[in-house]
């Protein structure tokens, strides 16, 4: 969330937007700081962050009215006394650069960032109680909710022993069997020769208890989780659940093709099972259904999109909350993927598709993953992702991540923009190229792609009349004036902010 700029425009003493929201709070604070303001600061560390403004009343009949601050001074200072004081905020969480004084017709206001804070800093707490940020305002934390934030507090979350589980009755021993055979090919070991028990050892999923004198092994939570009979991971993780559902057109609600875990054709399913079913399902999956580029083949499209399918399921598997409310869905339609897990990304959407930075929240789960040569230690899902809509022009990749219900989704397009329309409205051949001229200009004026037209299209006006029934159909937009206006592809403010990731990216690999 960014300060807000207030101009004269908006109004003398009111004004209707912005609104108050998920990432917006506005307070009236005269000479004191208003104390509910720390069950803002708490809600906003415990989710997506936000913006606080001091100096705006309360709002009536969605109507706010700016009231200003008459000691920012003061205000300014307790703020800061209280947000370094334990007993009030458990951790400091604003900076000074985090805070902004401003005017607006002689009246001061003051803005607060207040950013997420880091997963291993949560929760963030305002006098022992732990706050989280709706659409409506500040609430109490859930027992879910608090024991999410917990979890997510420590760097490895599924390394914790389990007592009273035993590998031989819990595990799964045919999936360790299919798993040894990979491992052998991988690393050139001697695995075959090793019993269940010390191949377990070896690949930590089995490990000793330090705070116990004695040396029997135990079994890791990622270890049940990865090689786990279904009843067992349950008795553990009582909402597990796996589910991939193929559709035969985008629109449909009746699935043709479906893997649940526990249902009657999967009853042993776990995170290795469902892995192997799934890929081949999904990688098969890929209809080329637009015409590539000279450049390109349909041999490096299909190859391209099944290194991304590949990845994104994997990041799914290993970035899981497995103690959430939600199942791990995959939806497989003919223009795109869906991956959705419980828990959110621990890095930031750029870090993620950049590659910069990987925070793993199952470090167990990724390493049997990496043992056997399905993942990486560095972060390389996210660039794949992203390599393969670049280099075969689809659209952007789309992260929604939902910090209060902690939910994260990717979804990967198999498609290009003009395909997806071409699917949804009819267009006629002069559309047709100005949408594919869109493609690949990212902007153009109207002067030159008529020129590079050729006269192919009929004259001036009728094209002009085509180009602007796509900005009336949103599908483009036109920026500037006169000569100088310029049109383009109209993008959401994420995928915008993906377009601007794969110019970076791409500029990178050049260097």
């Amino acid at each position: 969330m960014d300060f807000i700029n207030f101009v004269k425009d908006v109004g003398t003493l009111e004004f209707t937007n912005p609104k108050e929201g998920l990432h917006l709070e506005f307070k009236t604070a005269s000479w004191k700081l208003p104390q509910n303001i720390w069950e803002t600061v708490s809600s906003f560390s415990n989710t997506d962050g936000g913006l606080i403004v001091l100096g705006v009343d309360e709002p009536q009949s969605h109507h706010y009215k700016i009231v200003g601050v008459d000691q920012p001074d003061d205000v300014i200072k307790e703020l800061f006394n209280s947000n370094n004081n334990p007993n009030v905020i458990n951790k400091p969480v604003i900076q000074d650069s985090d805070v902004k004084v401003t005017k607006f017709n002689g009246k001061t206001l003051i803005q607060i960032k207040i950013y997420p804070a880091q997963f291993s800093d949560k929760p963030i707490t305002f006098k022992d109680k732990t706050y989280m940020r709706t659409d409506d305002g500040d609430r109490l934390a859930t027992h879910d909710q608090l024991k999410y934030l917990y979890a997510e507090s420590q760097d490895q979350v599924d390394t914790r022993l389990l007592e009273n589980f035993d590998w031989d009755s819990d595990l799964n021993l045919e999936d360790i069997n299919d798993y040894r055979k990979k491992l052998e090919k991988v690393e050139d070991a001697d695995s075959i020769s090793k019993s269940d028990y010390e191949l377990l050892t070896d690949i930590g999923v089995l490990r000793r208890d330090r705070r116990s004198s004695s040396k029997e092994r135990k079994l890791t939570e990622g270890g049940l989780l990865f090689f786990g009979k279904f009843m067992s991971i349950m008795d553990r993780f009582p909402r597990f659940q796996l589910d991939y559902t193929r559709y035969a057109k985008d629109g449909d609600t009746d699935w043709v093709d479906r893997v649940s875990a526990g249902d009657m054709n999967y009853p042993e399913m776990n995170i290795y099972s469902f892995y192997n079913i799934v890929l081949p399902k999904i990688t098969s999956n890929i209809n080329d259904k637009y015409v590539q580029d000279e450049d390109l083949t349909r041999g490096s499209y299909v190859a391209d999109l099944r290194s991304a399918a590949k990845e994104a399921l994997v990041n799914c598997l290993m970035h899981a909350y497995y103690d959430g409310t939600i199942a791990i869905q995959i939806e497989d339609r003919p223009s795109y993927w869906e991956f959705t897990n419980p828990g959110d990304m621990r890095v930031s959407r750029e870090s993620f598709l950049r590659g910069q930075k990987s925070e793993v929240r199952n470090s167990e789960i990724a390493t049997l993953f990496r043992r056997i040569g399905i993942s990486e230690k560095r972060a390389s899902g996210g660039p794949r992702i992203l390599r393969a809509a670049s280099r075969n022009h689809l659209m952007e990749p789309e992260i929604e991540i939902d910090a209060t219900n902690k939910i994260t989704k990717i979804r990967i397009w198999k498609i290009d923009i003009r395909t997806k329309i071409d699917d949804e409205m009819v267009l006629d051949p002069t559309e047709k190229f100005i949408i594919d001229y869109a493609i690949q200009k990212s902007e153009f004026s109207f002067s030159q792609m008529f020129k590079d037209m050729n006269d192919k299209f009929g004259s001036n006006s009728t094209v002009r009349k085509r180009l602007n029934h796509l900005i009336d159909e949103k599908i483009l937009i036109s920026e500037g004036n006169g000569k100088s206006t310029v049109y383009k592809l109209e993008k959401t403010s994420e995928q915008e902010q993906v377009d601007k990731i794969m110019k970076l990216k791409n500029m990178e690999e050049k260097l």
